[in-house]
């Protein structure tokens, strides 16, 4: 048996449908006709936009995913989530007692310190230390540090990224000068240089069936 669930934290209430074929893009002169043949299901939602912290916190969830829950739903958007955190504290006790509960706090916690803009880590980390104990710098401190990997992994990848795009553009180039000589100028260079790579892409295969350089930039 599956079920379908949708877990929604964004701002506004959920307004699209709860028909998983009413988001198909299936044109409407050929709906009728494949319209048996659609996957067709109904989905739960859980809107938390329109759910009380208070319904939230009587759930028959664990604490873990009652205090990720609770992050969903404010850590991103409340200017006092640090109040609301702190009338969470007993579920951070019980999240603490749990086995790994240390780990998945730091998870917890580096989460509401990538996407809020209203905690500090210092701030976060008095909070814990105050209402817990000592014992939650340590993911505080994983929690810096996942931060920190991530950081790393994301710019890696954006560099990757950069450095591939700059050697389509860098080949492209190459190509047109052996095929054109002189007429790749300044103008040329300029157009390579700010298209998009998929444009480059599409120039690249030209290179070897254009006559000309209007015919190989020809939209």
């Amino acid at each position: 048996m599956i079920i379908p669930i949708v877990m929604y934290h964004g701002q506004a209430p959920w307004s699209e449908s709860r028909l998983f074929g009413d988001v198909l893009a299936v044109p409407s002169s050929v709906r009728s006709a494949v319209e048996p043949y659609l996957v067709q299901f109904a989905y739960l939602l859980n809107d938390l936009s329109e759910i009380s912290d208070d319904e939230l916190r009587a759930r028959a969830m664990t604490a873990v995913a009652k205090l990720v829950t609770l992050c969903l739903k404010h850590a991103r958007t409340s200017p006092d989530f640090m109040g609301i955190l702190g009338r969470w504290i007993d579920v951070v006790r019980e999240v603490m007692q749990v086995p790994n509960g240390l780990s998945a706090l730091a998870q917890v916690l580096c989460h509401i310190l990538r996407v809020s803009e209203h905690v500090e880590r210092d701030e976060l980390k008095a909070l814990l230390a105050h209402q817990i104990g000592p014992e939650t710098e340590e993911a505080i401190v994983t929690a810096g540090q996942l931060l920190i990997d991530q950081g790393f992994q994301e710019g890696f990848q954006q560099g990757e990224r950069a450095g591939f795009q700059q050697g389509e553009r860098a080949t492209l180039l190459l190509l047109l000068l052996r095929r054109f000589g002189n007429q790749v100028d300044k103008h040329v260079e300029e157009r390579v240089a700010t298209a998009s790579i998929e444009r480059i892409e599409t120039w690249t295969i030209r290179v070897l069936s254009a006559a000309t350089l209007a015919d190989l930039f020809d939209n």
